[in-house]
């Protein structure tokens, strides 16, 4: 499969079929670097990682659920890593 077709099946899986398979791809990915300590290091000014985050809160909050909402988590993350 190609990236594109795996990117149009995203769409098709549930929250917990995208949750594992997040776990897998960070498990495989954490593999292949070897366990560098670099891994859980980033940076709050990195561009993409913001736009993926904001993406991420858009996408949640269009598909309200149980829970807290995506702006309800980015405040507590705010809170906890100003600590």
């Amino acid at each position: 499969m190609s990236f594109r077709e795996i990117e149009a099946e995203l769409d098709h899986l549930t929250a917990d079929e995208l949750h594992r398979l997040a776990m897998k791809s960070w498990t495989a990915f954490v593999s292949k670097e070897g366990g560098a300590s670099v891994l859980n290091e980033c940076s709050e000014e990195d561009a993409i990682l913001l736009k993926s985050l904001d993406e991420a809160i858009t996408k949640a909050n269009s598909q309200p659920a149980k829970g807290y909402s995506a702006n309800e988590v980015r405040e507590r993350v705010k809170q906890w890593t100003s600590k």
